[in-house]
């Protein structure tokens, strides 16, 4: 088996903690003309399958989307979608009581005019690094299709989400929270891409020698790591290691470690049975009281009350 780059491992390893929970999908058919209001506060995804609609984000300047377009708006931003930024848009709520045409899992809103469709899902964010990942994803993630043709990955998960909302099986709800996993790791992926330096401590995940490091880190975090070691991992000197890895990834490499180790910690915690002590060597801990301290001064909570009421942690400074 080829081995995977550090880079990848160590995306890997931080969307691992980092889940997608889908609330909501179902399958739009809009015929002009239409306008739709999302109020809610819970993020959304619109993916066009055929047609297009022009997306208003807040008081921001309406865009136009078209087939093979994936619009993610992670913060749960209010929006509008509709066949013209003209039109006053309708609570999509009461234009699906009041209005719409149920067949099966698809909703047919709007008038006799050009046919939109779009596939529409909330969601959100579970595990202990959600709220980190929040403040460094903008409320706009807008992946275009290619030229001619949209993403074939993209496509690809719209289609089996299409299937897998219009006809139900058994596992489809399985099946649907896969595919919106992979979702949200493909408009990473293409976001990073093109926006690199807008992603706080995710552009760490894409520079390939500091990627390195934080692949080593994440396979060994029980281990006594220095900078020097990582710096050596990263094939860099030590100063410009450490140098590189503040500039990217926003924080000194042995801090990163610190918080990354309770991350983990606070994962295992909710996902398995294992105890406290354990999951301290896991991490590199040298004992239970020893998390426990810094498992409270990260989180405000102690690791058994957070395993005993299945709180959220969150970092200092995190809003929820």
């Amino acid at each position: 088996m080829p081995a995977i780059s550090g880079v990848a491992d160590a995306m890997s390893d931080v969307l691992s903690v980092v889940r997608m929970r889908g609330e909501f999908v179902c399958v739009n058919e809009y015929a002009a003309p239409w306008s739709l209001r999302f109020d809610r506060p819970v993020a959304h995804f619109h993916i066009v399958e055929r047609g297009s609609a022009w997306l208003t984000v807040q008081d921001e300047a309406p865009r136009r989307i078209e087939t093979g377009d994936l619009a993610i708006l992670p913060l749960g931003a209010g929006h509008a979608l509709a066949s013209s930024p003209k039109l006053t848009p309708v609570p999509i709520m009461d234009e699906v009581r009041n209005n719409s045409v149920r067949e099966g899992a698809v909703f047919k809103i709007g008038g006799g005019g050009e046919a939109t469709h779009v596939l529409c899902g909330q969601f959100r964010f579970d595990g202990v690094l959600a709220p980190k990942l929040l403040k460094v994803l903008p409320p706009l993630m807008l992946i275009r299709a290619q030229p001619g043709r949209p993403l074939e990955c993209l496509r690809l998960i719209s289609h089996f989400l299409t299937e897998e909302t219009r006809f139900p099986k058994p596992g489809s709800a399985i099946m649907i929270a896969r595919l919106l996993d992979l979702l949200f790791i493909q408009a990473v992926r293409e976001w990073g891409r093109s926006h690199a330096h807008t992603l706080g401590w995710l552009s760490g995940l894409r520079d390939n020698s500091i990627g390195r490091a934080l692949s080593r880190l994440h396979e060994y975090p029980a281990r006594a790591w220095t900078v020097a070691q990582l710096s050596d991992v990263a094939g860099l000197s030590r100063s410009a290691f450490a140098s590189r890895f503040q500039q990217v990834v926003g924080q000194p490499p042995l801090r990163y470690l610190a918080v990354w180790r309770l991350d983990l910690a606070a994962d295992l915690l909710r996902a398995g049975d294992a105890s406290i002590a354990d999951v301290a060597a896991r991490v590199g801990y040298s004992s239970e009281s020893a998390l426990t301290r810094a498992f409270k001064a990260q989180f405000a909570v102690t690791p058994a009350v957070f395993r005993r009421t299945g709180a959220n942690p969150r970092p200092k400074g995190v809003a929820a």
